[in-house]
């Protein structure tokens, strides 16, 4: 019997060990370095929208000066943005090239980044979204 609370004791010290380990990796995960922002992103994947592109959208953050710049799929986009902790917000007054794109996803794009909210960075993959919902997801790229 006293064996048998032992392992039980020690099996109950392991998990509440791994659990505080987890719970602090998570932690570290959800605190976003807003310099690991800076750079030039690729888009992935946009939700709720078929993800055909004719050329790929991508967003360049300039930190220093907190604007972006890029492409949404067709046309040239710059404006600024704004970080707090994961928050990430884009000025809705960005300024954009005006060339047809017939076919294009472009209005769906540039409708999910004015919703964007929050931002998480997990290596080389960037999610924006808009409270928990993921809208976006972008990889880096070397540029």
């Amino acid at each position: 019997m006293k064996k048998l609370s032992l392992v039980i004791a020690v099996a109950f010290a392991f998990i509440a060990c791994n659990s505080s380990k987890k719970s602090s990796e998570n932690v570290a995960v959800e605190k976003n370095n807003t310099a690991n922002l800076n750079g030039s992103w690729q888009l992935q994947m946009l939700f709720a929208s078929d993800n055909k592109w004719g050329r790929t959208p991508q967003l360049n953050f300039n930190i220093a000066e907190k604007t972006f710049s890029g492409n949404s799929g067709c046309n040239s986009i710059r404006g600024k943005f704004t970080t707090d902790g994961n928050y990430l917000g884009f000025d809705k007054n960005f300024i954009m090239t005006k060339m047809a794109c017939p076919g294009s996803n472009e209005n769906a794009f540039l409708a999910a980044l004015l919703k964007i909210n929050r931002y998480s960075i997990n290596k080389d993959e960037l999610e924006l979204g808009q409270g928990e919902i993921v809208l976006m997801k972008f990889n880096r790229t070397n540029n």
